[in-house]
């Protein structure tokens, strides 16, 4: 399941020791054995553009996987596809990259150039172009749609909806819809609201102006009153559920707390002086408060509401962060720093680690696998093959086993390449006889299943992957043939799934029978 963006992208940082000049002084802390769960895999990638890094956190000496295609200059995160295995990115110029991290494959739209872009999910990229107009890309193409208003920003929801914001008179308009659909299932216009930073919290959607706040709910578009501060607000930081807010008020030392439950202004934190942004821990556990002056971050223990002091680092886009064990990694000129959240006593020190950019994602992609996990399985089974080259679309077939038994896979897996089906006299063994030991015919890719045979072959004729094009397969469905996508056979699981990956399309790999 597709994780959240606050649990799968964590700003982080860490260090690796096959390059000289960026080697760790010591692990962060020791390595800790996982048996369930994702793990927090850390990526780096050079500032000024190259290949990405990845480290299982908190092993910090050196990285289990490096792509093998460079990366432009990094800009920010912004969501991660723990089912496929990608990142995608906005680079220095603001174009959304995608990275697969089974493939090594890297890929960037520069055009049209976007001036704002976001992902929820890791598969769908949204922007809006200079003209307006709102633009997705996805593996498998791109989408446009041209809203009623010129829209200013787009706020991909976590059901893989899509919420609009434009601007009419002095108020502001948002619009619901389901892409690729361009029919407005809702809208809602909120007064006094142009030119209101959107904020995404949790379910909702805060509309930031001056010393106002309005929230929306994200599934029915429905308002909550206003809340009005006694300043102009400087920016905002909403904890992962979002049922609270941080807000930062213009020239004044202090923290105030926004709760939804309460609707309106709550808790205030007093500050050692002005602060200019925040930035949350994925976890809620601590907020870091960027000083108006100064190269330090005020750390805020949000479970007891107070300060806990303040600690030397740079601000950039990625550092400072709340790592996944709760330690806070700060930049040191070239150098990253772990420390302890509560007493600030160092836990470590990454040379050369402030030359990178850095992303935490949550994925167990990076385990090693059992071998036996790769070894074919062997069913008893009278499946026969040939292929019909004269229709130029594989027939398919299942019969049953010796005796009467029905392969288990036959109702779910397609087998290219399977002759027509025998009786089940003519494919018993004759007494006495042994039957043939089974072999492996290796694994297939398949990407779609299409109950009209024109269609199977006219999707097939457009993925090609490795100079490899596809092919069809026919198999036996609920409501009569199905015709279905599928590349190979490849010799390994391994090589499917680099195949599967490379199609960009969504895919499942099955073992083809004797």
């Amino acid at each position: 399941m597709r994780t959240l963006l606050a649990l799968a992208l964590v700003l982080a940082a860490c260090g690796r020791s096959d390059r000289p000049a960026d080697t760790a002084a010591h692990d962060a802390s020791p390595s800790s054995t996982r048996a369930t769960g994702p793990d927090p895999v850390i990526l780096r990638i050079p500032r000024g553009g190259g290949p990405a890094r990845a480290y299982i956190y908190p092993k910090l000496d050196s990285a289990v996987w490096s792509s093998p295609a460079p990366l432009p200059a990094p800009g920010r995160a912004l969501a991660f596809d723990d089912e496929a295995g990608q990142i995608v990115l906005a680079d220095a110029k603001g174009a959304p990259v995608r990275l697969d991290l089974r493939s090594g494959d890297v890929s960037i739209t520069r055009k049209p150039k976007l001036v704002t872009v976001a992902s929820v999910d890791g598969q769908s990229v949204f922007g809006v172009t200079d003209s307006g107009t709102v633009a997705r890309f996805t593996p498998s193409g791109r989408w446009s749609y041209k809203a009623p208003l010129r829209v200013r920003d787009v706020l991909p929801q976590s059901d893989g909806s899509l919420l609009l914001t434009a601007e009419r008179g002095s108020s502001a308009i948002l619009w619901h819809l389901w892409p690729p659909d361009t029919r407005i299932v809702d809208s809602a216009v909120i007064p006094a609201s142009a030119r209101a930073r959107p904020v995404q919290a949790g379910d909702r959607v805060v509309l930031v102006r001056d010393s106002s706040v309005a929230s929306v709910r994200g599934r029915d578009l429905s308002a909550s009153a206003p809340v009005e501060l006694a300043g102009r607000i400087s920016t905002v930081a909403a904890t992962p559920s979002g049922d609270r807010l941080y807000v930062i008020l213009a020239g004044k030392p202090e923290l105030r707390a926004i709760d939804r439950y309460r609707g309106g202004e709550g808790d205030r934190i007093e500050l050692p002086a002005e602060a200019i942004d925040l930035r949350m821990d994925p976890l809620g556990r601590y907020l870091l408060a960027r000083p108006a002056k100064g190269d330090s971050a005020w750390v805020v223990a949000l479970g007891t509401q107070r300060v806990v002091g303040a600690v030397a680092t740079e601000w950039r886009f990625d550092l400072p962060f709340v790592a996944p064990d709760g330690r806070l990694a700060l930049v040191s000129g070239t150098d990253v720093r772990f420390v302890d959240a509560e007493t600030f006593r160092p836990a470590g020190t990454v040379r050369g680690g402030g030359k990178d950019f850095w992303a935490v994602i949550s994925w167990n992609g990076f385990r090693p696998r059992d071998a036996s996990l790769d070894e074919p399985v062997h069913f008893d089974s009278g499946i026969g093959a040939s292929r019909d080259s004269t229709a130029g679309v594989d027939s398919n077939a299942f019969s049953g086993a010796a005796g009467g038994i029905a392969d288990a896979r036959a109702s779910t897996v397609p087998f290219p390449g399977a002759s027509a089906p025998a009786s089940a006299a003519a494919q018993r063994p004759a007494a006495g006889a042994t039957a043939p030991a089974a072999t492996n015919r290796g694994y297939f890719v398949s990407v779609a299943s299409h109950g009209d045979e024109a269609a199977a072959r006219a999707d097939a004729a457009t993925l090609v992957v490795d100079g490899v094009a596809a092919h069809v397969a026919t198999a036996p469905g609920n409501s009569g043939i199905m015709y279905r996508v599928v590349l190979g056979p490849y010799p390994s699981r391994a090589a499917a799934e680099q195949a599967g990956a490379r199609a960009k399309r969504p895919y499942w790999i099955f073992e083809a029978g004797p």
